[in-house]
């Protein structure tokens, strides 16, 4: 047990005493203790004691172990199992977070040794409020209780179906009119309000109704599919979203998950950083989040290791999100939340209000489903419980391929019929295929959402399909191609008045034309299917239209066995190689997995960035590690650990001075401790000042030193001190700039 506590040169003699590999171990499970490298030991003293260090490290650290931890700093004693409790007590000697009374010397088992902790520990242990109670070693697991796989199933692929009707919804809103930005930036409550009447067509939407908007425009962004024109200063479509909405809908699920984990973004289904605000603007900079990604990866990871442990699929979380209010402590609860809690108990107490909502969208995404992990999010999931990057990209674009086959697999196949009634309505009987789809939007209103919608056929709907390039007979020939039934004869009636009430010029594109007088010909030419699949169709009684270009007509009329004549002049332009082979590539890429995998968020390219956290490079370590055995490193454990003759001057010391961030946590130290320093200063003019004292207060960038000589008080600036050194008995010590 502690005997005591250890100040800054206890603290900087014990890692002094640590061999080469105990160092080494130490610097790469604390990486933050490397960047910058320390000069000497009582730099790595400093940073090792620091509150921002301690937190770092206690972050990581399961309930068990700091349970065991917080024991030790609060001197009481400790009844678990030798075999329980000795892996836990070399995992924090380790992390440099208890050190044995004995300096290690003895063989004895850490369990039956006594240990003393940073001084600074108890204190940065109490401002983190936790409840810790007996400590529990074992990690909770999963509830004996199963949930049908096929509800989970058919919860994940409703999900599903019905995110990626309302993410077309929202593009096609966003194609008809860009979204607005506020002058602060984002899109706020009024143009959010009519996005929601133009996606789900309700005249006064909800504010519930309001925020899935915002939410699926934050998806939108982060999957590429919408931009920011910063000459118009609207979100606009990309070139990504048209590619989209043409994609086999595994892809479009993909690139959608893709953005999702990637995003350092805030969840979107939070109201925002004013609590007072009923909803918050969309596409903000201040819902930047640099640990969201990692977050959603521990979310996804936890699940699927607590899915492992059960046979079947268990329940792991209950979900009970307020429509009107931020999510209390019981917005989420069960196995999920409770073992994330054991694992990293102080990363949990600070984003805890954050987890229910981040489910919530992971239930959007399909990933999660009917309070459990579903198929395709335990294949998406990370095994280690990092970020979707960190395992490296080529895993993580793996797993979102493998979670996109599955999808392929799993979705009901899309069909093209449909019921066309007498009171001018059609109805789906499934997912719609694109195409079917698309044609339904251009000449009816769609009157509900989701996966299966209903459309209705209006006069002013025809007349826009009209507009659109459709004719009467095209739209008689799609109907009854696509209805099950025969088509009402008020559908007919009203297609016809439309088409002759429609008074305006029709214009059109065409890659190429061919004339044929012969009826019979033409009508064996149009009903060929590999012209068909050129997009050749009746423009007038005699000419014929093809989307693909004069030469590639040619080449098919040819392979007919019919001859053919150019009506272009020689050197007549046409489209460009470079263009048909960029249509061709489009058509390449919609099967292909590499297309749909984002390789970043399009959120870090914005001016608002991201810092990653940096990881322990070995050879940085390995160099810290000479470093601090040589030179100033050596002479500085010594001159803590020795007497009188040990010790040197601080101007040998100087070349081993770190970085100034240092200076103000040694100062900290110091006012804790009540320990007197050395200190070098400059004025306003330049000029150096040297002074000594006791540091009695430290804030707001000035720290206040009771002079050992006189005993005045003087009040300095902080960022004015390029040196500090500790004094042992008003004497010399050790210095840092």
């Amino acid at each position: 047990m502690p005997d005591a506590q250890l100040g800054l040169a206890a603290l900087a003699r014990r890692l002094a005493a640590r061999d080469d590999a105990d160092l080494t171990s130490l610097l790469q499970a604390r990486p933050d203790l490397v960047h910058p490298a320390p000069g000497d030991f009582t730099g790595l003293a400093v940073r090792a004691q620091s509150d921002m260090s301690l937190r770092r490290c206690l972050q990581r650290l399961d309930a068990g172990t700091l349970s065991v931890l917080g024991m030790l700093a609060a001197r009481r004693p400790l009844t678990l199992p030798a075999e329980a409790l000795d892996p836990v007590l070399e995992r924090l000697q380790r992390l440099g977070l208890i050190f044995p009374d004995d300096d290690g010397a003895s063989p004895a088992p850490p369990s039956s040794r006594s240990f003393s902790v940073p001084g600074s520990l108890p204190g940065v242990m109490a401002g983190l409020h936790l409840e810790l109670t007996s400590p529990v070693l074992e990690p909770p697991r999963a509830s004996s209780a199963a949930i049908p796989a096929s509800l989970v199933r058919n919860a994940a692929l409703s999900a599903v179906a019905e995110l990626l009707a309302e993410v077309g919804d929202l593009l096609s809103a966003l194609e008809a009119e860009p979204a607005a930005t506020l002058r602060t930036g984002g899109v706020g409550m009024r143009e959010l309000r009519r996005l929601t009447t133009v996606r789900s067509g309700a005249q006064r939407p909800a504010d519930a109704d309001i925020g899935e908007t915002g939410w699926l425009l934050e998806l939108a962004a982060a999957a590429g599919l919408v931009e920011l024109d910063v000459d118009a200063d609207r979100w606009r479509l990309t070139p990504t979203a048209r590619r989209w909405r043409r994609a086999p809908r595994h892809r479009q699920h993909q690139l959608l998950v893709s953005g999702w984990l990637l995003a350092p973004r805030s969840p979107l289904l939070l109201r925002g950083p004013h609590p007072t605000a009923r909803l918050a603007p969309a596409l903000t900079p201040e819902r930047q989040r640099g640990d969201a990604p990692a977050l959603r990866a521990r979310v996804l990871g936890t699940a699927a290791e607590l899915a492992a442990q059960a046979p079947a699929a268990p329940a792991l979380y209950t979900l009970a999100l307020p429509d009107d209010d931020e999510p209390g402590p019981q917005a989420l609860t069960g196995a999920l939340i409770d073992r994330m809690t054991w694992d990293r108990p102080v990363l949990i107490a600070r984003v805890r209000g954050v987890l229910p909502p981040l489910v919530r969208e992971a239930e959007r995404l399909g990933l999660f489903a009917a309070g459990t992990l579903s198929e395709a999010g335990g294949l998406l999931a990370p095994q280690d419980g990092t970020g979707l990057a960190a395992a490296g990209e080529e895993s993580a674009a793996l797993r979102l391929a493998r979670a996109a086959e599955h999808l392929a697999e799993a979705l009901p196949p899309q069909v093209d019929r449909i019921h066309v009634q007498s009171d001018l309505t059609a109805v789906a009987v499934g997912a719609l295929a694109p195409e079917v789809a698309a044609g339904l939007e251009a000449i009816a209103e769609k009157e509900t959402r989701g996966g299966v919608p209903t459309f209705r056929f209006t006069a002013d709907s025809l007349r826009r399909g009209i507009s659109a390039g459709w004719t009467a007979e095209r739209i008689q020939r799609f109907l009854t191609s696509h209805s099950l039934s025969e088509v009402p004869s008020s559908l007919s009636t009203l297609v016809d008045d439309a088409a002759r009430t429609w008074h305006g010029v029709t214009i059109g594109s065409a890659g190429s034309w061919l004339l044929e007088r012969d009826p019979q010909r033409r009508a064996e030419l149009l009903g060929h299917p590999a012209l068909r699949a050129l997009g050749l169709r009746e423009l007038t009684a005699e000419v014929l239209v093809c989307d693909v270009d004069a030469e590639r007509l040619a080449r098919a009329l040819g392979g007919l066995g019919l001859e053919t004549r150019s009506a272009d002049e020689p050197g007549a332009p046409g489209p460009s190689e470079q263009a048909r082979a960029s249509a061709r590539l489009e058509d390449d890429l919609a099967e292909a997995a590499e297309a749909w995998t984002l390789p970043q968020s399009p959120w870090q390219q914005s001016p608002v960035r991201t810092a990653s956290a940096q990881e322990a490079d070995p050879q940085l370590v390995s160099r810290t590690v000479t470093g601090l055995r040589s030179g100033a490193g050596s002479r500085a454990g010594a001159a803590l650990a020795g007497g009188p003759e040990d010790r040197v001057a601080g101007d040998e010391l100087e070349a081993g001075a770190v970085a100034g961030s240092d200076v103000m946590s040694l100062l900290r130290a110091a006012v804790r401790s009540r320990h007197p320093v050395w200190l070098r200063r400059v004025d306003a003019e330049g000029r150096e000042h040297v002074l000594s004292g006791l540091p009695t207060a430290l804030n707001a960038g000035r720290v206040r030193l009771r002079q050992l000589e006189g005993g005045g008080e003087s009040v300095l600036l902080v960022h004015r001190i390029t040196a500090v050194r500790l004094l042992e008995n008003t004497s010399d010590g050790e210095e840092h700039r």
